[in-house]
């Protein structure tokens, strides 16, 4: 008899323990409250997406200017580098540089001009 009033005392405290957890806790349904805030959330985050995007494009366009201006800063050494080569050979800077000569120039004389018929 003892048993017995030991296994029903144990099923009996099962089924309570069961029956406790199942009915407690959260219900399924959300509040109002929740419900404005999940969309007031949603709302923020639809935001914050769009700044990013904006910031990344703002990025993107202050990359290529940054490459440009470095380009640019490229081009302008190089043209130090080949100004100061040129200085330093001065008098010859272009020594394949033929300057033209006036002998090979051959000077045509002007046609003479026609005088007009008429009264001055």
């Amino acid at each position: 008899m003892r048993t017995s009033w030991n296994i029903t005392s144990l099923i009996i405290g099962v089924f309570a323990v069961a029956f406790m957890l199942t009915n407690t806790g959260c219900t399924p349904k959300i509040t109002d409250e929740q419900l404005t805030k999940l969309r007031q959330l949603k709302e923020q985050a639809a935001s914050l997406e769009q700044d990013i995007k904006k910031k990344e494009a703002e990025k993107s366009a202050l990359e290529k200017e940054v490459a440009a201006r470095q380009a640019e800063d490229r081009q302008s050494s190089q043209n130090i580098e080949f100004i100061k080569q040129k200085l330093q050979s001065w008098p010859n800077s272009w020594p394949d540089y033929v300057p033209p000569s006036n002998e090979a120039v051959i000077e045509t004389p002007a046609p003479p001009a026609k005088k007009k018929k008429g009264k001055k």
